[in-house]
């Protein structure tokens, strides 16, 4: 006599059972960040976030635009018209030293014969210091970026993941130094930057010629793309991310402008 039941298998029920974590999110290689950020600035920070920061994101632009400034500034240095920039500009602030009775005009001669003599070491030290101050302020300005985030913003960014928003979007401020050397080397000017002063002869020591440099588009583009991803990487709202990112924009531009390096 056969058994016609069947036997029913019990049926464990998911209710209450922990699920299954889902995979971690794979960072994004330096060479995609770099082709992400110019476009797809959005969706490379976003991954960036989800990903964890990681030291090549700031590393390797920073070493890049520190390279290439290096290089340019030792190539500007080799163009009489930068020389003879920073020859008159020390000899006026040397005479106005000597106006102010601060020093004597046989001492003032002395610092320009001693700065004409010592040329070959200021094109060397001049293009170290360049790059060495940008990596410099980097990190000062990272901090000062993160404090702003942080705690007026009420952004959720670590330390880290700001010096990765800072540094990734210094890829474009790199490609603006390549493509202001380059300008330099065709229109034969030392600070040549694709700017309305590209389109006229321009005078350093004018107001309005220093202004007018800030209207880089691929400065402006940096800045915009930091503001993005401060959005993604402190997951605050658009506004807020790019007024603190035009912030430091305006902060930069003014100390250009009066420090007379307006590029």
């Amino acid at each position: 006599m056969t058994d016609d039941t069947t036997a029913v298998e019990p049926q464990m029920e998911n209710t209450g059972m922990s699920s299954v974590p889902p995979p971690p999110v794979e960072a994004l290689s330096i060479s995609d960040k770099f082709i992400g950020i110019i476009t797809e600035p959005a969706a490379t920070y976003e991954n960036v976030r989800a990903a964890g920061a990681r030291t090549s994101d700031w590393l390797v632009p920073v070493f890049m635009v520190a390279v290439i400034m290096i290089v340019g500034m030792f190539l500007r240095f080799q163009n009489p018209e930068f020389m003879n920039t920073i020859v008159e500009k020390q000899a006026k602030d040397l005479s106005a030293r000597v106006e102010s009775g601060k020093m004597t005009q046989e001492q003032a001669d002395q610092g320009l014969e001693q700065m004409e003599n010592m040329q070959g070491f200021i094109k060397i030290s001049g293009s170290i210091g360049a790059g060495i101050g940008f990596i410099i302020m980097f990190f000062v300005f990272g901090l000062l970026y993160w404090l702003l985030v942080r705690f007026v913003m009420r952004g959720d960014a670590s330390f880290a993941l700001i010096l990765s928003a800072a540094g990734l979007s210094a890829y474009i401020s790199g490609i603006d130094q390549l493509l202001s050397l380059l300008l330099s080397y065709v229109t034969g000017s030392p600070f040549a930057n694709l700017s309305p002063t590209l389109f006229y002869s321009a005078d350093m020591s004018a107001m309005s010629t220093r202004i007018l440099m800030l209207l880089n588009p691929l400065s402006i583009w940096a800045f915009y793309v930091l503001g993005i991803g401060f959005e993604k990487v402190a997951e605050i709202s658009r506004t807020k991310a790019m007024i603190t990112a035009f912030i430091f924009w305006v902060l930069l531009s003014a100390m250009g402008v009066i420090g007379g390096f307006g590029g």
